[in-house]
């Protein structure tokens, strides 16, 4: 009888085990925690904004050196050779505004 209850006892405990595994949330951060002033608020707006625009950056560089590591040799210079061409030709050719705006659509823009 008493080993009985004794399995039982330790059956419930270990069935209770997972459910208050879940209960407790990890503690919070630093970081994470809302700013207390305008002020704080605003740096860490920019803060993160500019974190943002970097991991953006990055993306963009590593995507384009992806691209162009893909491309055998022939097509790697014939891409550099028509980017040459196209900054050559666009040098001092910006439509101007009264164009872009009064006349009709042109394919200068």
């Amino acid at each position: 009888m008493p080993i009985r209850r004794l399995l039982l006892a330790l059956t419930l405990l270990i069935a209770a085990l997972p459910a208050e595994a879940q209960r407790h949330r990890p503690p919070r951060d630093d970081s994470s925690q809302s700013p207390r002033t305008v002020e704080e608020s605003i740096k860490t707006a920019e803060e993160n904004e500019r974190k943002r625009q970097a991991a953006l950056r990055t993306g963009w560089n590593d995507a384009q050196d992806h691209h162009f590591r893909n491309q055998d040799k022939a097509t790697r210079k014939r891409m550099r050779k028509n980017e040459r061409r196209r900054k050559r030709m666009q040098q001092g050719r910006q439509v101007p505004w009264w164009r872009r705006i009064f006349w009709r659509n042109n394919r200068y823009r």
